[in-house]
């Protein structure tokens, strides 16, 4: 080989070495994302020690970490007199008790939940516990379950704990620490470790102020109606539990009132179920009213009104007793009044009492009375020489439909129409509803009715054919008004669906020993359809449209049509709901059938 040829191949051999090692240099190769949490190493003192007497703690980690929203995960048991310090030194945590007195012969649990997260990722440490006694045992018991909300059997999602008493006082929960605190997961799952053998009173509360007391009238809570006998098994003895063993403890009911004290292995309870509600402390006001015209006066309550019943009688103006008509709506706290009087409706100021039923803080009612005072205000831009121009627009009586021009009607829909103003006479014989053959107008008959709340609307009905064009013609002087008003011409054409584009759910009831309501849901839980009356324990939903349903029960316990919430105080629970346990899928022309069994639990 010649020295020229030699020289080439090396120049070429030092050209691809200095490409590679370029490659190496530009592209390094990336390590695994770390996926890891932190790990504790060692505490001082030591985890689950015993005869605790130290006013500092020192929980040391394998790298560097931080504390991720401590103040909201933190949960002590029980709860100190006065908040320790928390804080990160390096890897280590460290916590100071200062020179606070800890309870004798007591367990003391932090429960991080996952709190504590490593520096870079975030990877947190899952339900981790610094535990320590001040006495020579450590308790180890637990009591878990699940919380709740009682109306939708959802789990709340945050701000809630579990409190347990050693007390058992009914007064505990608004005057008394708890001895032991416990915090439900996302699903509403708790688990409140290191309890000792007692009797206790268990509650959940959504601490609205975070003092772990029930002392607000927002705050959700939830009790159990019995008290808790919690038991270690007759085998284990806390003495001689290593550190780092987990034992299940035993819930039995309390049986201290009960006939015999023998307790029936049938009874234990592997968890305990407590729903949330809302006591309804508010008291009833007068929360907003207006006059927006005139003759239209709105009285806005902050809840519906104790029966419905509400005095309304003028102030300072002197009126025949009939001088107003009155309109209420569905949920029953607002009333409408129209003023029928022209004196009254002429006065610039009409002042109002309004007698109703009040409730006191003992729960008893009692008659109560306001006053509102009701301006009427000529609206911006009008002057009173242009009440001409303003009466013109006024004296027709307008009608809105509740369905367009060429609407799709369902096959169980009620059509209706709603007057601006109430209205005084209805002349059916220019009401007319209309089938279409080709070019045909048949007269196809029709039921009026007006609502009875809502005094302004009228529903019209008729036994619809499906797949069939309908025309609804509404001539001039149909409807009067109060006021003397007539409407203009209302003409709508509307076709309903075919038969076989609807589905159907039968339900058949078992084991049915309260009163029911039944609530068909749709895909997102919003109430479609309720039925409280059924034969033969066979409840039917109809002429639903193709897609996914649900089925909620509610044990309508006082048989007023509704759920109702429950009260402490009182020692009612809210009432009891239960979903089926299936989503129900519904196709068109096609009946679904199942079984609800109320028996089985």
């Amino acid at each position: 080989m010649s020295v020229k040829k030699l020289i080439y191949l090396t120049l070429i051999s030092i050209i691809i070495l200095s490409i590679i090692n370029c490659a190496r240099v530009g592209s390094p190769i990336g390590g695994k994302k770390d996926i890891l949490p932190p790990e504790i190493i060692e505490s001082n003192p030591d985890n689950y020690s015993k005869n605790f007497g130290s006013d500092k703690i020192e929980i040391e980690l394998n790298e560097f970490i931080r504390l991720n929203n401590l103040q909201q995960k933190l949960v002590i048991s029980p709860p100190l007199d006065e908040k320790p310090e928390i804080f990160v030194r390096g890897k280590s945590i460290i916590i100071e008790l200062g020179k606070q007195e800890l309870k004798k012969n007591t367990t003391y649990t932090f429960s991080f939940y996952d709190a504590i997260v490593d520096n870079n990722e975030g990877n947190p440490i899952e339900d981790y516990e610094f535990v320590f006694s001040t006495g020579n045992r450590l308790d180890s018991l637990s009591v878990n379950g699940i919380v709740l909300n009682a109306f939708d059997l959802e789990p709340d999602e945050e701000g809630v704990e579990v409190l347990l008493y050693d007390l058992l006082d009914d007064t505990i929960p608004q005057t008394t620490l708890p001895l032991y605190i416990g915090k439900p997961d996302e699903e509403g799952k708790f688990r409140i470790n290191n309890v000792k053998a007692d009797t206790f009173r268990i509650f959940a509360l959504k601490d609205g102020n975070r003092n772990h007391y029930f002392d607000q009238a927002g705050e959700a809570f939830a009790f159990l109606d019995s008290t808790l006998l919690v038991s270690a098994p007759p085998e284990f003895f806390a003495d001689t539990a290593r550190k780092d063993t987990i034992y299940t403890d035993t819930i039995y009911p309390d049986t201290t009132n009960a006939d015999t004290t023998e307790i029936d292995k049938e009874e234990i309870k592997p968890d305990v179920r407590l729903f949330l509600f809302m006591e309804d402390h508010s008291i009833q006001y007068l929360k907003n009213s207006t006059r927006e015209t005139r003759e239209h006066i709105q009285l806005v309550f902050n809840k519906p009104l104790k029966e419905r019943k509400l005095k309304i009688t003028l102030i300072d103006i002197d009126s025949k007793n009939e001088w107003f008509i009155k309109e209420e709506f569905i949920v029953g706290d607002t009333v409408t009044v129209w003023i029928t009087d022209t004196i009254v409706s002429g006065s610039d100021l009409v002042t109002l009492k309004l007698e109703y039923m009040k409730e006191d803080s003992a729960g008893n009612y009692f008659s109560f009375a306001d006053t509102s005072l009701l301006r009427y205000i000529t609206p911006t831009g009008k002057k009173r020489g242009s009440k001409e121009i303003a009466d013109k627009t006024e004296k027709t009586l307008v009608l809105t439909p509740s369905i367009r021009k060429n609407a799709q009607v369902e096959l169980n829909q009620k059509i209706s129409v709603e007057s601006k103003t109430p209205v005084k006479i209805v002349d059916r014989s220019k009401i007319k509803m209309y089938v279409y053959d080709d070019t045909l107008k048949i007269n196809a008959g029709y039921n009026l009715k007006q609502d009875s709340l809502q005094i302004r609307k009228f529903r019209i009905s008729t036994e619809w054919k499906e797949d069939t064009k309908y025309g609804l013609f509404i001539e001039p002087g149909a409807f009067t008004s109060i006021y003397g008003y007539d409407n203009d011409t209302l003409l709508l054409d509307f076709r309903t669906r075919k038969l076989d584009y609807y589905g159907k759910i039968i339900v058949t009831l078992k084991t049915v020993t309260e009163n029911l309501i039944i609530q068909l849901l749709d895909s997102k839980g919003g109430v479609l359809k309720e039925k409280t009356e059924w034969s033969n324990n066979i409840v039917e939903f109809s002429y639903l449209k193709a897609g996914e349903y649900g089925l909620k029960a509610i044990y309508d316990k006082n048989g007023n049509g509704k759920w109702d919430t429950g009260n402490y105080e009182e020692k009612v629970q809210p009432e009891k709901v239960e979903f089926f346990i299936k989503e129900l899928k519904v196709r068109s022309n096609w009946d679904l059938e199942i079984e609800w069994d109320f028996g089985t639990k």
